[in-house]
């Protein structure tokens, strides 16, 4: 995902900061309300931030893996739950699994 400089400075000062960056083919790892490139030094230098605020930066965050979908083999069989309506409970199960399924369809067209 790209941004500019200016967007970053805002995720920054709401704490969302990504962990990487990369600005100008160079990467940079978040440090303390900067980012630093080991070979690059301090992205933010006192002195040139208003000129690049404008600049593009991509975030490259690890992928966060979307799970499997979910089986319904779930039960009940607590001793409480034998003083319940099984079918009852069985089919709210059921529905849980179909809505997270769901999401798990959502987030993964998503992502591709």
């Amino acid at each position: 995902m790209k941004i500019t400089i200016f967007e970053l400075l805002g995720m920054i000062k709401d704490g969302k900061a990504p962990k990487k960056i990369k600005y100008l083919g160079k990467i940079y790892d978040y440090e303390d309300s900067d980012y630093f490139g080991s070979d690059y030094g301090y992205l933010f230098d006192r002195y040139n931030v208003s000129g690049i605020l404008n600049d593009e930066v991509e975030i490259l965050e690890e992928e966060k893996k979307i799970p499997e979908k979910l089986s319904t083999w779930f039960s009940v069989e607590t001793k409480q739950s034998k003083e319940l309506n099984i079918e009852y409970a069985n089919t709210n199960f059921e529905n849980m699994y179909e809505k997270i399924n769901e999401i798990i369809d959502y987030l993964k067209s998503k992502g591709e």
